[in-house]
């Protein structure tokens, strides 16, 4: 008989042990298996069902929980000898910042509901540590429109389906937004249209999810759902106030302004240990783009406005 424990891997929770034995078992349960892992992986919200299941399994003779939640001691066998308890994984935290939900999949990957310009949108984004200054800061990701999300909700098992027969394949989900399911992982990219050939083309916009990041991403559904519907209504009250009087303008000119110190902020981060002799206004820009979630050339029409604080950062960094 087998004996088997559970542990927690961000979201999921994966089955351990000797599970050759009871691996038909856990397929009709609806688990999957990982190789890189060894383990059988389940969503984290199927947790006290695939505890129960083992426990009522006639080939289980013991289940440990160590997950870190729960009985620690759950068992099926009295008799034996409880094994030491693995030290559990950080659960990801949810957190709130000002205007924004933010969503921690893994310690790199983060989900923000936020508006950006006065739209309302997702955006699934990996995040480094970096060396010098310790900081956490935002790298490579993918925002979406409300729209854009609500497509990839649409096809989640259809991408269950391709990822189950590691069948390698994509599709265009909405405009120039396409999934791609490759080496077992999930990668939401945008894709544009080489002038030379005019073939389609992956993007530097995008994130490349795991298969458990994916399952990770799907349990935040609900709740990404919650926070775009609360945003949405959030910004159709602001509109009313502002046609009431001329002095309700105020506020938006302090938005603008603030928007513009998170851009000299973010810039004074991306010239930050670079060889500014080389550094050019255009790649610094573009850095500044991928940072904000914007698609290419999203600043072009603040050229100049960009290239000045481009400017003032560098001269006050060199002297």
């Amino acid at each position: 008989m087998a004996s088997i424990w559970l542990e927690t891997h961000g979201k999921a929770i994966l089955v351990k042990g000797d599970t050759m034995q009871i691996k038909d078992f856990l397929k009709t349960k609806g688990g999957k298996w990982n190789g890189g892992l060894k383990s059988w992986l389940f969503p984290g919200s199927k947790k006290d069902a695939v505890l129960q299941d083992l426990q009522s399994c006639s080939l289980v003779k013991k289940v440990d929980d160590r997950t870190g939640s729960g009985d620690p001691n759950a068992t099926l066998s009295a008799k034996a000898a409880p094994e030491k308890a693995a030290a559990p994984e950080k659960a990801p935290a949810k957190r709130s910042e000002p205007d924004a939900e933010v969503i921690e999949l893994d310690d790199n990957v983060r989900i923000t509901v936020n508006a950006y310009q006065g739209k309302i949108g997702v955006d699934v984004r990996r995040f480094y540590r970096d060396k010098a200054s310790g900081e956490l800061r935002p790298g490579k990701g993918l925002r979406m429109s409300e729209q854009e999300w609500e497509a990839v909700c649409a096809v989640t098992d259809r991408i269950d389906n391709m990822l189950k027969e590691a069948n390698e394949t994509s599709w265009s989900v909405e405009g120039d937004l396409m999934v791609s399911i490759t080496g077992g992982s999930v990668d939401l990219r945008r894709y544009y249209t080489d002038k030379n050939d005019g073939e389609k083309k992956p993007g530097k916009q995008g994130t490349r999810l795991s298969g458990i990041l994916w399952a990770s991403l799907k349990a935040e559904i609900p709740q990404i759902a919650k926070k775009l519907s609360e945003a949405g209504a959030a910004g159709s009250a602001k509109p009313q106030k502002k046609q009431k009087k001329k002095a309700d303008e105020a506020p938006q000119k302090a938005s603008e302004s603030d928007e513009h110190k998170k851009w000299r902020l973010e810039i004074k981060k991306i010239v930050q240990g670079k060889d500014l002799e080389k550094l050019s206004a255009r790649n610094v820009r573009e850095q500044l783009e991928e940072t904000l979630g914007l698609q290419k050339d999203g600043l072009l029409a603040q050229k100049d406005e960009v290239n000045a604080m481009i400017k003032e950062v560098v001269v006050a960094s060199a002297s």
